[in-house]
């Protein structure tokens, strides 16, 4: 048996297991396969990547991205369907992710320090993050990197893909990394592709009774903002909350 036929054998033994019968992203696939094979990332990447168009009859790609065997199709459709029918009865405001993303975020050492700002103090369109975060050293280290601002825009059920997007490219002119919290649905799929060419960081959720449930799809790496925008959007968080301020930009015993 070939390394590729290895690869593939495991991708369909990892796909046929109880908890992807809803299938799964063919990027954390990937890392699955690696993790389990010990093969490298590129090699299993192309050695997957084709696998629905050249065995139509074993597994499909019913949206970009994800991955499902043929024969979980039904089952997927039926619990896509009961979802839809649920979010109707789904009693969440968008302000009720703050937290639980905030947590995320900072569990994942996505950020080391984060707080909640929601709204619209800063008084611009666009302008106001719904989380924003600093990755900065603890006083106490002796190596102190450059402070990093991450700014984080939340969306619930209804949103629109043009203007969370949109918004997440107005936030990297302020921030180094951007972050888009969506609820899992079909439009992640366009959405994700667009994220990692914009270097956008992605990370859905879906609820479950009175918890949330996310997951990482793309992780961005620090860009250059504008200097004078990320000093107004700071000055501006100190003018509305200083507190805020503080916990997010100055060292603990300062």
């Amino acid at each position: 048996m070939s390394k590729k036929d290895d690869i593939r054998k495991k991708a369909f033994e990892i796909l046929g297991r109880p908890e992807f019968k809803q299938g799964i992203r063919f990027a954390t696939l990937v890392k699955k396969v690696v993790a389990e094979t010990g093969e490298i990332e590129n090699t299993c990447n192309g050695s997957l990547y084709n696998l629905p168009n050249e065995e139509p009859e074993k597994i499909s790609r019913p949206y970009r991205g994800l991955f499902i065997l043929k024969e979980n199709e039904k089952f997927l459709k039926e619990v896509v369907e009961r979802n839809f029918e649920q979010k109707a009865e789904a009693k969440f405001n968008e302000s009720d992710i703050y937290e639980p993303a905030r947590n995320y975020l900072l569990s994942r050492e996505e950020c080391t320090h984060a707080v909640v700002i929601g709204g619209n103090i800063f008084g611009k369109k666009w302008g106001t993050p719904d989380i924003l975060g600093a990755i900065r050293a603890h006083s106490d280290a002796v190596y102190q990197p450059t402070l990093e601002i991450v700014a984080i825009e939340i969306k619930d059920a209804g949103y629109s893909p043009v203007e969370a997007l949109g918004q997440a490219m107005a936030y990297k002119l302020s921030a180094h990394r951007t972050w888009l919290v969506l609820p899992e649905d079909g439009d992640l799929g366009r959405i994700e592709g667009i994220a990692i060419s914009a270097n956008i960081g992605l990370i859905s959720f879906t609820k479950s009774g009175d918890s949330f449930k996310f997951e990482t799809l793309n992780r961005p790496t620090a860009g250059h903002p504008d200097f004078a925008e990320v000093n107004k959007m700071l000055d501006d968080l100190k003018a509305k909350d200083k507190k805020k301020y503080h916990e997010l930009i100055k060292n603990e015993n300062d």
